[in-house]
């Protein structure tokens, strides 16, 4: 299949302050600020995202656990966890923790959805004294895949389910939910399988209004898998992924896009970065970074890996669902999950999001 190709360097205007958008609101850190801690989990925690919460703490969310899943410290012991979460650090220091402290999605998945069903690659932001939760999960009586949404007055009390929020017709997937606030506006990313065909996929961002919902109207597509080819580079399927979006805003005011690509289970998994524009939701299909449409941004860089730009810390196999949020001091972060191939696990890790003359990096 032939693909177009988007290529781009990074502008020179981005020498200016990166910010990351997320519960905290942006800004250029200060000069004596502390560095911002970073680490790893050993606890098996796919699709992170995470926030601040009211007392200062980050919790780290991800996609259901079973019963059998630890170790807990604070999480009831015995269940299954719908929306497991991590809680750590304090302040400007980010740190990780090992253990799960609990679940805050108590009650599972919508009664759209299907019963004591599973719940996949939760996105939680704060907005207007709120915590809003998008969530995937099975539609009651089919194999199709919709976005939940529920909230909460706080980031570790029990969210409540408000229901479906996407759910494309003739089967297709709507995944992988990242919300984020921009110019005191709620917005939502995710993977929208209803602007391409199959087996392509494509990822879409939309307003939302006070209640959560989507403005349906403002979507616009974002990327499509037909903009690159390394998502398919050695893949064990059909689909062509793309998926996991998040929305960052760097210098002179530019949105990025993550996003990661390929089997989700493999070394390959990894990263891409792509400039939105100026714009929330852009005018445009977003246009990626380096070479991005032949090889990814981040990922791993020894064997089966697929040559990315840049490695991350650890330089772990199958980096991505890679979300980006700021620290209360403003540091600039991101949360990924890495995979063991050793043990089929996939880990979350955090870093902090840094510029250079040759790009973006973490460490």
């Amino acid at each position: 299949m032939t693909r177009s190709r988007k290529t781009s360097l990074l502008a020179t205007a981005l020498a200016l302050a990166l910010t990351v958008t997320g519960a905290v609101a942006p800004g250029a850190p200060g000069a004596t600020a502390a560095p911002a801690s970073t680490g790893s989990s050993s606890f098996s925690l796919a699709d992170p995202s995470t926030v601040q919460a009211i007392d200062g703490t980050y919790v780290t969310y991800g996609t259901t656990v079973g019963s059998g899943a630890g170790p807990r410290c604070g999480a009831q012991s015995g269940v299954t966890l719908y929306v497991p979460f991590l809680n750590h650090g304090s302040g400007d220091t980010v740190s990780m923790s090992d253990c799960v402290a609990g679940d805050a999605l108590p009650s599972g998945p919508g009664s759209w959805a299907v019963d004591n069903g599973a719940v996949w690659a939760p996105g939680v932001t704060q907005f207007n004294g709120t915590y809003y939760m998008y969530y995937t999960a099975t539609k009651a009586g089919t194999s199709q895949k919709c976005i939940g949404l529920a909230t909460s007055g706080g980031a570790k009390s029990p969210f409540t389910n408000k229901g479906i929020w996407a759910c494309p017709g003739g089967g297709r997937w709507a995944i992988d939910p990242n919300p984020f606030v921009a110019n005191g506006k709620l917005y939502v990313a995710y993977r929208d399988d209803a602007i391409t065909s199959y087996p392509e996929t494509g990822i879409s961002i939309v307003q939302v209004g006070s209640d959560g919902f989507a403005l349906w109207n403002t979507r616009r597509d974002a990327l499509k898998s037909t903009d690159l080819v390394w998502d398919t580079v050695n893949d064990s399927g059909s689909t062509h992924v793309i998926e996991n979006p998040s929305i960052f805003v760097g210098g002179a005011g530019h949105y990025y896009l993550l996003f990661s690509g390929n089997n989700w289970n493999s070394a390959r998994y990894a990263t891409g970065i792509a400039d939105c524009g100026t714009n929330p939701i852009p005018s445009s299909r977003c246009t990626l970074l380096k070479d991005g449409a032949n090889q990814p941004y981040f990922g791993y860089t020894g064997s089966g890996g697929l040559g990315p730009y840049r490695g991350l810390p650890g330089n772990h196999t199958g980096p991505g669902a890679m979300a980006a949020f700021s620290t209360e001091g403003n540091r600039r972060c991101v949360v990924w999950a890495w995979y063991d191939t050793a043990t089929g696990k996939r880990h979350p890790i955090i870093g902090e999001l840094k510029l250079d003359s040759s790009g973006f990096y973490v460490e």
